[in-house]
Parts: structure tokens; sequence; C-alpha cells
């Protein structure tokens, strides 16, 4: 398993049906639900210009990654957990949500079973849509067109910054960071978090108390998710209001939340110009912004290069002769391997195939775990115990574009 790779529409678009088997083998992907949004938004834009659902929302189906990788939940869900109390895991992994508790043999796992998102991409690819997600895209698409940014200055003023001395998106960055790491301004930056971010009244006045129980502490240290949250707000704010952002693009606000998905993946690729000039100033040294292009390019090298196999070779899947990138060869997807540490270099061979015998034991633990009933309330258990089991269910087709994503003989069952 790759890099966790957070990714963009623009970049998804862009690839051909080939290239995005070599995107969704070679890293795990972080769907993030702007990704699922923006592409229902395109759903009703695109339609109310004459073109057919299928020819919108059909391709881009067709290229979302199927192998690997899962949808992070939502970074208001997340935001609001931060502030509650609850910690959110910022380790360059996707944080995903809807997991079953199982109990087997007095063995602990969870089940992820295929995610709304998953169904819905495949359902896609069949040319068929739900009247709710069609009337969802056109919500979605009005929302885009509503929004204004006239007060960005005062949000920025409030919270006690000298618009004026921000002479670049790099002193915007500083001043925001300087925000969310000081606290004399309590109650204005909870009134910040409210309008802006957006945050359920029930749980406004459990926030006051709990952040004056706590002394006020900087929302770094307090609630630090929900801290990188609004360090790219207030810097969305402030650019806003400088002109070192458009205001006559609504999308950019939209465009500008996926930087709140940063803390969960290792690239983050983009072919987008804002994307481009800010992600930077957000990832840490152990991530990387890729302009999407170029891996474009990149995943055109790496299917010229395993076409060149034999047919027979093909047929048995690119899990069987593909576990790992190439060794040898200028390709970056191999350096962005790189980012997990350079182990899996040292071994030039790839590694023994797995015997049958050895296949029906591993399947044999997994089905035990999968077909074991869920956990009563009352019985769960703490979800940071150590599991005995962690599976994943997906929904795959056999073949994408020229490849078999698994053995073109493989049984149906």
């Amino acid at each position: 398993m790759g890099p966790s790779a957070l990714f963009d529409k623009s970049f998804l678009q862009s690839l051909s049906v080939d290239e995005s088997v070599w995107f969704d083998h070679f890293f795990s992907a972080n769907i993030s639900p702007l990704f699922y949004i923006e592409t229902l938004a395109d759903l009703d834009k695109e339609m109310s210009r004459g073109k057919t659902a299928e020819q919108v929302v059909g391709n881009i189906a067709e290229k979302a990654p199927q192998m690997s990788g899962a949808p992070n939940i939502s970074h208001l869900e997340l935001l609001l957990a931060s502030l509650m109390g609850y910690p959110v895991s910022m380790t360059n992994r996707p944080v995903v949500g809807g997991g079953r508790q199982v109990e087997s043999a007095g063995k602990k796992g969870v089940n992820f079973d295929v995610s709304p998102e998953a169904k819905a991409f495949n359902r896609w690819q069949d040319g068929e849509y739900q009247e709710l997600e069609r009337e969802f895209a056109k919500s979605w698409r009005a929302q885009i067109k509503a929004m204004t940014f006239e007060r960005s200055a005062d949000y920025a003023r409030t919270l006690g910054v000298d618009i004026s001395s921000c002479k670049n998106m790099n002193d915007a960055v500083g001043a925001a960071h300087q925000i969310v790491n000081q606290n004399n301004k309590p109650y204005e930056l909870i009134k910040f978090i409210v309008n802006t971010v957006g945050m359920p009244r029930e749980y406004q006045q459990q926030l006051v108390k709990r952040y004056q129980i706590s002394g006020f502490p900087p929302l770094a240290r307090f609630a630090p998710y929900a801290a990188h949250v609004v360090k790219v707000e207030v810097f969305f704010h402030i650019c806003v209001s400088r002109g070192f952002i458009s205001a006559d693009r609504p999308s950019n606000k939209v465009d500008i939340a996926y930087l709140h998905y940063l803390p969960f993946c290792n690239v983050f690729i983009s072919g987008d110009k804002l994307h481009r000039s800010t992600a930077e100033l957000f990832i840490s040294g152990n991530q990387k912004f890729v302009w999407g292009p170029d891996l474009k390019l990149d995943l055109g090298k790496l299917n010229s290069h395993y076409m060149k196999l034999p047919q027979e070779e093909k047929n048995k899947g690119v899990l069987s002769f593909a576990n790992k990138p190439p060794i040898e060869g200028d390709y970056l997807t191999s350096e962005l391997w790189d980012l997990l540490g350079t182990g899996w270099r040292k071994n030039g061979k790839d590694t023994i195939p797995i015997t049958p015998e050895n296949n029906d034991k591993i399947l044999e633990h997994v089905k035990q775990f999968t077909d074991a009933p869920t956990v009563p309330p009352d019985e769960m258990f703490d979800p940071s115990d150590e599991l005995d089991s962690l599976s994943l269910q997906r929904s795959i087709r056999r073949k994408r574009g020229s490849w078999y994503q698994v053995p073109k003989d493989l049984k149906n069952d």
C-alpha cells in the first residue's frame, strides 16, 4: 500500500482510465467529501448546458478509486469532535467512519462495509442516478453561487489581524498561525468559528463552557485539529480581503476547503492553481504537494512500462506483477513512495506469491470476522483497543480500461 493521497476533481478528471488504474493501485486514496460534492455540482451545471448525466459524472465515476483508500469523514464533523474534546488523529491517514464492531472467538475486530460513496460511484458508472442526488446537486450549486466574502476583512480585524501588514500569502499564513497560538481573544475566536466554519447551535454553549473550564488556552493546544481548520479559514479571509485570492469566484471557498484534509494524507495532488499557490503553506515536512499534470505524465509512463508485459502476465491482474512501483528508472510515483521510507527499495525482487493453502487460511480468518454479528451497544469496546482484525469491504470491477485489477480467471464468488 502506497502513500495516502488526497486529490481533487481536476486531477482525477484529467486522467485516462488506464492512468486512473495505476493511481488507484500505487496510492491509498483519501476521498474527500468535497470530491463527491464537486462531482455532483458538475452534474447540475453541465446538464443545464444540455449534456447527459452519463457524459458528466459517469466518466469521473469510472476513474474513481476502487482498490484502495477510503472516504474521509467530513472536516465539519471532525472539527466539532475536536472542539468537544475528542482526539482527532492527524497522522497522514484518512479518518474513516462507519466501522462495525464485531467479536469472534474472543477476538475483537472492526468491519467497514462498502461505503455509500463507493456504491454511488458504482451506480453512476452504470448511468443510474437517484433523484435525491440530482436535487442535492442543484442545491449545492445554488449555495456556491450565493457565497459572498464581504465580511472577510471584518472577520480578520475582529481577531486582531492588521490587514494592511499582510503583504503576501506568507504574511497571511503567519497571521493565521498567530491567531490559533494565542489566547487574548477567546470569545471573538469562538464567534468566528460559529459564524464562518459552521457549528450547530446546540453545541455552542458546551464549547464556551468547556473552553472556560480549560482556562482559555491557545486553540492549537485546546483542539489541535480545530486549530488547523481555523488557521486555513483565517488565512482565506485575509487573502480575500487583501486581493491575494479572488472574491469573484465563489468556488474558491470549496477549493480552499481541501486544505482542511491535509492532516490526513502524505501527498496532496491537484491541478488547481489556487491549491498550487496555497497548499505548501500548510503541509508539514513529511508531506508533499504534487502538481496534477506531473503525476498524470508519470502514470502514463508507468502504463507504457507495464504494457510491455506478455498478455499472459497481464491476465493475472495488476496485484500479481506490480505490488510496488519500479525501482529502476525515473518515476515520480517511486519518489513519492519514499515518503513512507526507502525500505521497499531494498528488496529488488517481488515477494513470493501466496500459496493457495495459505490464501484459503487468510480468507477463512477474514470471513470469521466479516460474518460475525455486530457487538451490542452495551458491550462495545474502546475504539483505541488493539484489534485482532480490521477489514474494509470494496466493490471493484474485474477490468478497468486495459487492465485486469484481479486475475482474469478469478471466480465470481
